[in-house]
């Protein structure tokens, strides 16, 4: 993207531009020393440096569904309970009529800006979307990696893990398929290992075309061994094939369950929608989870109503989120798929744990993250959940209308408050993108 088109997007971001300061900052910085902040006579104490207040707290972590308050000192969560005095904080947010979380986990992005041409900018789809954690599915490479580290990973506010492609180039073109050379586990493992703290997961982007099984099955046990050597689990695309079925073992990760049927790519049922498959049926008392997307990357309605019908849902609801082109980001996704799930019949409750507690429980991140408990990094999303009639689309551009929508209106990450202006999500994405 042009500079002067990521400006013109990003103006229209209005609060939600916070981590570029060329764009203007509604940031509130926080985790200054509090003791500098002694209280004249007669007030009360500062305990705290933020403290939403009013909010109904979602954490599935622990167990919380109710009005509480969540403070917040020194970037790191200090206490949630009920009525905690406004006076005991510097500043504070109103949440009464809104829903607070943990911060948000995207767990399928495409991040690896100015080398992989569809990926976007962490900074505009990140805090502005409620999103504090991202892992980006294999753009870079064994080969590639290292640039997307320090030139992405590094340098973004938002937070970003990776899933390492098996094929050293990366997701570029059609990476599995430019010769068995680049599916060098050997490779992925080096760089595995020297990333620990960042990667978390081997990505296997296989077209699913029944035809190419053989090809696939050498590429997916290569990344087998390097999956077993290093502990992580494998993210592979959707087939309904045995051989690669069989590969797969309890962790790892099965993504695109509602694509359009096409000679290269499968879905759930095999085809058009009817029953879900029996070998499909199988993954979850195989503990192998499922992601899966919706809007207009991997989605068809008719594929999602078959599967919630007959009582399927995913482990954990993503984006793949990238860029129609250069000037169009189409990052402002997770709260839309999150509304599409919503319209498909998970509860709000359902759909935050899976977009905050369930990645913690695939992937093995370093830190602590999708909680709100006391003493962990300071991560969190203020969600409205409005009302009203809601167009929304899938990849052939059929729509539903839904008539409840997530918003959110603030992101803290690490103790600092972002503002979004509601705004940012009134245009729904674009259809036709597949990533």
């Amino acid at each position: 993207m042009s500079r002067s088109s990521r400006r013109a997007f990003l103006g229209t971001l209005g609060a939600a531009a916070v981590a570029l300061p060329e764009f203007g900052s509604s940031t509130v910085r926080m985790g200054a020393d509090l003791a500098a902040a002694a209280p004249a006579a007669g007030q009360a104490a500062v305990s705290y440096d933020l403290l939403i207040k009013g909010g109904r707290v979602l954490d599935a972590s622990q167990k919380l569904s109710g009005e509480l308050d969540v403070a917040i000192a020194n970037g790191k969560i200090a206490t949630v309970a009920a009525n905690i005095p406004a006076a005991q904080a510097r500043e504070v947010f109103d949440a009464r009529g809104k829903l607070v979380t943990p911060g948000l986990i995207n767990t399928h992005a495409h991040l690896y800006r100015y080398a992989y041409p569809i990926s976007v900018d962490p900074d505009a789809v990140g805090f502005p979307a409620g999103v504090t954690t991202a892992i980006d599915a294999g753009s870079g490479g064994a080969s590639t990696f290292l640039g997307f580290r320090k030139y992405v990973i590094d340098t973004s506010p938002l937070r970003i893990y990776a899933m390492l492609n098996i094929s050293t180039v990366g997701n570029f073109g059609n990476e599995l398929y430019m010769g068995l050379g680049n599916i060098n586990p050997k490779a992925a493992i080096r760089v595995i290992n020297e990333h620990k703290d960042r990667i978390v997961a081997i990505k296997v982007r296989i077209n699913g075309n029944p035809a190419e099984v053989a090809h696939d099955v050498d590429v997916l046990t290569r990344a087998r061994a390097a999956a077993d050597e290093t502990g992580l689990p494998i993210m592979m695309h959707w087939s309904n094939e045995p051989a690669l079925l069989a590969i797969l073992k309890r962790g790892d990760i099965l993504t695109h369950p509602f694509n359009i049927p096409t000679p290269n790519q499968s879905n759930m049922f095999g085809g058009a929608p009817g029953k879900v498959l029996p070998q499909i049926l199988e993954l979850k008392d195989r503990g192998i989870f499922t992601e899966s997307q919706a809007v207009n990357s991997h989605h068809l309605w008719v594929n999602s109503e078959a599967a919630f019908a007959q009582g399927w849902a995913p482990d954990l609801i993503s984006t793949d989120m990238g860029a129609i082109s250069p000037q169009t980001p189409n990052g402002l996704m997770l709260p839309w798929t999150m509304t599409q799930y919503l319209h498909l019949g998970l509860t709000i409750e359902q759909i935050i744990e899976r977009v905050t507690l369930t990645p913690t429980r695939v992937f093995k991140f370093p830190g602590k993250h999708g909680t709100l408990e006391p003493g962990v990094a300071a991560d969190v999303t203020v969600i409205d959940l409005q009302e009203g009639n809601f167009e929304l689309i899938d990849q052939q551009n059929n729509k539903r209308t839904a008539r409840r929508k997530i918003v959110p209106v603030a992101t803290v990450h690490g103790g600092t408050l972002t503002k979004i202006d509601p705004k940012v999500h009134d245009t729904p994405p674009h259809a036709g993108l597949r990533i």
